[in-house]
């Protein structure tokens, strides 16, 4: 029963996949499709926002969707992200853009070989290293900004997100934010999603830059918290 059970979240985890490679379809035919394979890339997110809660939902949690998974996110947020804002700005960088893309990508691909080798439980509160989507949607969302765009300020962008991925700082799940942060900051945080959903081509970056410059602030208070002393 539990085999036959596996084949929807499994399922739901290819849609994600597939979205990926429709990203990265339409990042490649010119700036009349970014919208498109932006809007892919933000689909993939919520097919793998989906895909482990109906695998947990349903008992069938194992090995093969959790590698499954990891491979659908590394076309989905790591690939065609990179492809998007690559053909977006960076190409401007020249080189140095081809550098930043392809760190971005080998490093989203270095977080989730670490993510899986990784023993964590469903309740964990903290990923360590910020989660390859939210870095893919911060690419995506350099894309799709209508505003004057400095192709340094991306380079480096790009690169510290990057960066970030695979460092060892502690970024928090999301529901995490949502129920068991401060008030103010979940009010926050609120706020800049509907300001980044309702104007995506202006404010979209702020929801995934929050976020990354939340996890920054909380592991530098978390370092300068005192200690308890060992007994």
């Amino acid at each position: 029963m539990k085999a036959k059970r596996s084949w929807l979240p499994n399922l739901v985890t290819l849609a994600n996949l597939f979205c990926g490679f429709l990203a990265i379809l339409f990042a490649v035919q010119g700036p009349e499709f970014y919208f498109r394979a932006a809007l892919m890339i933000c689909l993939a997110a919520c097919f793998d926002a989906l895909d482990g809660r109906t695998a947990r939902v349903l008992g069938v949690s194992g090995d093969f969707g959790k590698e499954l998974d990891s491979l659908a996110d590394i076309v989905s947020f790591g690939v065609a992200p990179a492809m998007l804002v690559y053909q977006h700005s960076l190409y401007a960088a020249h080189w140095i853009g081809i550098i930043a893309a392809g760190l971005f990508v080998c490093c989203g691909a270095g977080r989730l070989a670490r993510y899986n080798i990784t023993t964590t439980t469903c309740k964990s509160r903290f990923f360590t290293g910020m989660p390859i989507p939210m870095g893919g949607m911060f690419a995506t969302s350099v894309a799709l900004y209508q505003g004057q765009i400095n192709v340094a300020l991306v380079t480096i962008g790009i690169i510290v997100a990057a960066l970030l991925m695979i460092s060892t700082l502690r970024y928090p799940v999301l529901e995490q934010i949502a129920f068991d942060a401060p008030i103010p900051i979940r009010i926050a945080f609120l706020a800049v999603f509907v300001l980044g959903l309702s104007q995506p081509g202006q404010w979209l970056f702020l929801i995934p830059v929050s976020y990354m410059v939340y996890g920054l602030l909380s592991n530098l208070v978390y370092a300068l918290r005192p200690k308890a002393k060992e007994a």
